[in-house]
This record gives structure tokens, C-alpha cells and sequence, in this order.
């Protein structure tokens, strides 16, 4: 989760180095292109560089662009101009960048081959839509609006006396905050709109005994999130409503679905070792000792839900 500064500080010369990597691996891509290019194929030329007819044509459908521009020429120039740069400062050798080109490349390999070999789902049928609605009232029927107030903080701060106050019937988040001043402990205020449909299920279930102002926290990675119930709405969707995000949800869980069987078939026909140090790796699966309220992203999860990680991690890249 980004908070105030801290997302900003999050930029650090490895993110750059990555984004230089992506462009250096779409520039060599395309050098192919370049050694055949014709005069009337190039459209731009940056110090050398040629930007043929055939890179714009490419870019344009990787947008979904219905019409080359002179915008998109320009992002082109601009991309040209930094991968320009990255070489005069070498950084198509820095080890890091080369390791980011090589999985960029790995993925968009991957990606291929899963195109190439999953056909597109068809379009689910009625009863199947129908279904999915009847059996997740509260993605749809009973969806609710929830309104949170937050308080985040470091997790090594929430402390047994904190925790005892957040406990405290009837205490209010402005009291919260002020022990927080008086104990100088730096903390990030913000807001947050979820619906029912945003949130995991065991916390739709905690959320439905909850009065209005109840404090509770949640737990994320190294921060702690000093939640307040501020506000909470009917928000219900008609199945009318509702069946273009059910048709869009159905067809990803038959397209993972294929994905998962084409793995499960290559790994049959593979010989996969894996090294001691492999094996003490965690285990997202494995069930966690102790009870804590979350947003989902520190529980253990489910099976299902790892493999299609797993699966998504393979053919999409890290999320």
C-alpha cells in the first residue's frame, strides 16, 4: 500500500534500471526492422536511430490506438532519446538491467505460448452467468459501501497498550490519534471506499456484526492499519448491471483454468529438481498459527488461489 511519502521514496535506482530495461528490450526487438529498413519505411531518425512505418504500426495496436498520431511518433522519439542515453552511460551492461531484459524477454515468451496454445473461452452461457450472481450476494444482490478512517504506522508500533486502546469500547480514531502524538509515533491519515465485492470473505463476515465507529486493525506487511467503520451503504447491482463484470470474470477463470491444465501438462512431460535451499522457500498454502485481522494479502491462502498466482506470476509477470 502507498502512503504519502513513502510511496514516493519507493522510487529507487533498481525501479529505474528496470524501466531503462524494457526499453532497451523493445529497442533490440526491433533492430531486425532497422538493417532492412528503406528510406520511405523510416518516419523519425534520433541520432542515428531509425523509427520505421513498421515500429508506429506495432505500437499502435500494442495501445489499441485506431490512428497513428504524431502523439505516438513522439513517445517513440522520447523512448528512442532515453534508451539513447542508457547506452552512453552503459547501462546495457549493468548486470541488474540485463537480468531485468531477460525476464522481460522470458515473459513475453511465455505469454506467447499460451496465446498460441489456449484458444479464447466462448462466451459464458446464461445459466452459468445466473449462477455467479445467485451464489456471491455480496459481489452483487447485498453489496454494501463501506467508508474506512485509517491510521497507518509502523507494525513494530502497534504495542500491547495501543492494541488495548484500539480494544477500548466506545474510544474514537481522534483518540487514537492523539495517544499516537503523545507517544510520537509518525503515522499516515487516510480514507478508503471498498465494497463488499473489494473485500475478502472472512472480513465481509467480521464487517456485518460492526457498529458505526468500531475500531479495528489491520495488518500488512511491516505496517499496521488503525481502521475505524465510519460509514457503511447499500450499493446492490441488478443482474443487469452486473453481467458485463460476470461475463469478464467468468471468461479469465476459463482462460486461467486452461493455463493451469497447460502447465500441469508441461510440467508431466518435464524433469523438475529442486535444491535443498528450495525447499525451505514458504509455503503460501500452509495455514499460519494465530488469528489477525487482514485485508487478505497476509493470510495464508488457499490452494487454488496460490496456483493461479503461480500461474499468473508464469505467463504475466509479477503483479
Amino acid at each position: 500500500m502507498k502512503i504519502g511519502k513513502e510511496a514516493v521514496r519507493r522510487h529507487h535506482p533498481m525501479a529505474a534500471k528496470a524501466l531503462v530495461s524494457a526499453m532497451l528490450l523493445l529497442t533490440l526487438v526491433a533492430c531486425g526492422e532497422k538493417k532492412s529498413a528503406s528510406s520511405s519505411q523510416v518516419v523519425a531518425n534520433v541520432d542515428g536511430q531509425e523509427i520505421t512505418i513498421h515500429q508506429v504500426n506495432n505500437e499502435l495496436a500494442k495501445t489499441g490506438g485506431s490512428q497513428v498520431t504524431k502523439q505516438l511518433l513522439e513517445g517513440l522519439v522520447a523512448r528512442q532519446l532515453l534508451v539513447n542515453a542508457a547506452k552512453k552511460d552503459k547501462l546495457d551492461t549493468d548486470p541488474a538491467v540485463l537480468a531485468d531484459m531477460e525476464r522481460a524477454r522470458n515473459l513475453v515468451l511465455a505469454q506467447s505460448y499460451v496465446a498460441s496454445k489456449v484458444k479464447a473461452p466462448t462466451r459464458p452461457l446464461d445459466q452459468e452467468i445466473e449462477d455467479l450472481y445467485r451464489k456471491n450476494p455480496d459481489w452483487f444482490a447485498q453489496r454494501k459501501q463501506y467508508e474506512f478512517g485509517q491510521l497507518v504506522i509502523a507494525r513494530n508500533n502497534l504495542t500491547p497498550e495501543l492494541n488495548a486502546l484500539m480494544n477500548q469500547p466506545g474510544k474514537r480514531m481522534d483518540e487514537v490519534a492523539a495517544w499516537l502524538d503523545s507517544h510520537r509515533i509518525q503515522y499516515a491519515r487516510q480514507q478508503v471506499v471498498k465494497t463488499s465485492a473489494d473485500l475478502p470473505p472472512q472480513m465481509n463476515t467480521s464487517l456485518k456484526t460492526m457498529d458505526r465507529g468500531a475500531l479495528f486493525v489491520v495488518l500488512e506487511g511491516q505496517t499496521a492499519i488503525l481502521t475505524s467503520l465510519q460509514d457503511v451503504k447499500n450499493a446492490p447491482l441488478s443482474l443487469a448491471v452486473a453481467t458485463p463484470q460476470i461475463i469478464q470474470y467468468l471468461v479469465t477463470q476459463k482462460q486461467n483454468q486452461a493455463s493451469e491444465q497447460l502447465v500441469e501438462r508441461l510440467k508431466g512431460e518435464a524433469k523438475i529438481e529442486y535444491s535443498e535451499q528450495a525447499k525451505s522457500f514458504a509455503d503460501l498454502s500452509a495455514p499460519t498459527n494465530g488469528a489477525e485481522a487482514s485485508t487478505g494479502k497476509d493470510q495464508a491462502k488457499d490452494p487454488e488461489s496460490v496456483n493461479k498466482d503461480v500461474i499468473s506470476r508464469g505467463v504475466a509477470g509479477f503483479k
